[in-house]
């Protein structure tokens, strides 16, 4: 698939640096479908944990759902990245949307009748896991295509703002439809949401890109793909860099309801709160980057919000006081933020847009690593307790962080 990259508009001024990507009316119409699809999601996650947590009151059973949830991501996202490149991204966005509808609204049927078992939950979140594996390779390949060079960071910065301002909208929704009406109708708030958001894409331009014809199989294809990445060794750090922290730190999401329930007793509404302080963390962080433009010693900015993001987790896990702990959460949520748009900034800038799908396709593995992370935080808090959990895997992130910054000066110079 080649597409032509939007012409560059003059550049933003003041305030609207911070929003100069969305000039472009095919970014925008992303953005704005991303904005209803993100906010069903992460209220569906709150909506399907609590219900995991109703039906077995078993952190391990926690950790394993969300293992469920995204092995897909992990088995299937290479294959999502080849899809990308070689069909119309724009259409593969749009009919995985439509598969993921389906799946909630099973979800949500079943959740509606009385009738949903932990193995239902299982079946599906495999099912709509799949649709995630191919939708996410398209959407992060093509936002290179839909803005210039001089805009990307501004794009990935405000992608990543769709991301978190639902995270802090939301579970805090969510948490208070829960307390009062019941999990179903979060899960069916979220099939609408993915409508709509199939309708944005859709009005994208349809002329965006053309097919472009290749001889290679899919399998020459992922090979081809692979070659590149063993003959560009920054890249190939970059995305084992991108991989570490959804192992070891983004995993603590998923212990919040066993935090919110046994350790700070707050109940959803504390629970949905909490998310929120994170997400609230992480959105001020990306207005915050975003205005930056394309600023300087990406590498160490990088870094250093990796170690950021481990220690804070390591303070937030001791916290006994539920307003601390919301602070510290909002502190994870800014590091995360800072760490995670470095990160995807400097491979859209370094990869050629050949190759951008397939990259994209095994970068977006990182999120399949979340759920094999949560299996392991469940598995150890089973034993010692979700504060040792999410802390020893926090202490793991900062041996990471200052070990790629003494022994792999390279990544800390990369602009």
């Amino acid at each position: 698939m080649a597409y032509r990259v939007s012409e560059a508009l003059p550049p933003a001024t003041g305030a609207m640096r911070i929003f100069s990507s969305l000039r472009y009316r095919d970014w925008r119409c992303l953005w704005f479908g991303l904005m209803f699809a993100q906010t069903g999601d992460w209220m569906d996650n709150l909506a399907i944990n609590w219900l995991v947590l109703e039906l077995t009151n078993s952190p391990l059973a926690l950790g394993t759902v969300n293992l469920v949830r995204g092995l897909p991501t992990l088995v299937f996202s290479v294959a999502g990245g080849v899809v990308a490149d070689r069909f119309d991204r724009r259409q593969l966005m749009v009919w995985t949307n439509v598969g993921g509808v389906v799946c909630t609204a099973l979800l949500a049927w079943l959740a509606s009748t009385a009738m949903l078992e932990l193995w239902h939950i299982y079946g599906l979140l495999i099912a709509r896991g799949v649709t995630i594996a191919f939708n996410s390779p398209a959407r992060s390949s093509i936002i290179g295509d839909l803005v210039p060079r001089s805009d990307i960071a501004n794009a990935i910065a405000l992608h990543s703002s769709v991301f978190n301002s639902t995270r802090m909208v939301g579970p805090a929704i969510a948490g208070g439809l829960i307390g009062l009406f019941g999990s179903a109708l979060v899960l069916w708030i979220n099939t609408v949401a993915h409508v709509i958001c199939a309708c944005f894409v859709w009005a994208m331009d349809p002329k965006t890109g053309k097919t472009t014809k290749t001889k290679a199989s899919a399998w020459q294809s992922v090979g081809e793909g692979i070659t590149y990445l063993r003959r560009e060794p920054v890249v190939m750090m970059l995305m084992i860099l991108g991989i570490v922290p959804f192992i070891l730190g983004n995993p603590y999401q998923s212990m919040l309801p066993v935090f919110a329930k046994n350790v700070l007793f707050v109940g959803p509404e504390g629970l949905g709160l909490l998310t929120t302080a994170a997400a609230g963390g992480a959105l001020v962080s990306a207005f915050v980057v975003s205005g930056m433009g394309d600023f300087r010693r990406k590498g160490l900015v990088m870094l250093m919000g990796l170690v950021a993001f481990g220690s804070l987790l390591v303070a937030f896990a001791y916290t006994p006081w539920p307003i601390v702990a919301g602070v510290m959460l909002f502190l994870v949520g800014a590091s995360t933020q800072v760490y995670q748009t470095t990160n995807s900034t400097l491979l859209q800038l370094m990869v050629p847009g050949e190759y951008r799908g397939r990259v994209f396709g095994i970068h977006q593995m990182d999120r399949g690593f979340i759920p094999v992370g949560s299996f392991i935080a469940g598995a150890i808090a089973e034993m010692a307790g979700a504060p040792f959990a999410v802390a020893a895997m926090g202490s793991l992130l900062v041996l990471a962080g200052f070990t790629v910054m003494i022994f792999v000066p390279r990544m800390r110079q990369l602009e």
